[in-house]
């Protein structure tokens, strides 16, 4: 089992730089942003990698009991631990995807103005419209989920829009309005 557990930490590995290769190789800068699976996986690579070696730790207690019981504590251990790091991070991904899912946005560098387009809604933002802008962090920048941060624009008419970091890097967001006053706010998981 131990060595079943080598291959698995050099499959990571491997994995890891392949898809950074790939991500780095195909990842383009636009004016107009919508959920792709690119930044999607992105994302959530990390957390899917753990959730998959929790199902194969804990699949390796379900095959012939020729393991000690030093194998069966590690796997469990290591299946536990995997899947609670995991799981926070496919329900926040699961959660901006439905938020982000049919929304796009498109960015005017020249006027400072940024389009959101939702089912029903549209916005038009520009910089004397938004009152002040809110961003949630992750108060652990090491955790999985850390990635997950949203911005909530408050405009001027007291409405409250929220964008995810699933639909756009927040930095540039942030930089295209740098008078507007901007809060942060941290949780332990950014859950909207």
């Amino acid at each position: 089992m131990l060595g079943m557990l080598f291959k698995i930490a050099a499959f990571v590995v491997v994995a890891h730089f392949v898809v950074r290769f790939l991500l780095r190789v195909f990842n383009r800068q636009g004016r107009v942003y919508f959920l792709t699976p690119a930044r999607q996986f992105k994302l959530v690579f990390w957390s899917l990698i753990s959730f998959w070696l929790a199902l194969v730790m804990f699949g390796l207690l379900l095959r012939a009991h020729t393991d000690t019981h030093l194998e069966r504590i590690l796997a469990i251990a290591l299946g536990g631990i995997l899947f609670l790091f995991s799981l926070p991070t496919l329900l926040v991904h699961f959660q901006y995807w439905r938020h982000e899912r049919e929304s796009a946005l498109e960015l005017e560098k020249d006027t400072r103005t940024a389009l959101l387009l939702r089912p029903g809604q549209k916005f038009l933002l520009q910089q004397n419209q938004i009152r002040s802008l809110l961003e949630t962090r992750c108060s652990s920048r090491s955790s999985f989920w850390s990635n997950y941060t949203y911005l909530t624009l408050t405009l001027q008419d007291g409405r409250a829009v929220t964008i995810t970091s699933l639909l756009i890097d927040l930095e540039q967001l942030k930089a295209l309005w740098p008078q507007v006053p901007l809060q942060t706010r941290t949780k332990w998981v950014c859950f909207l």
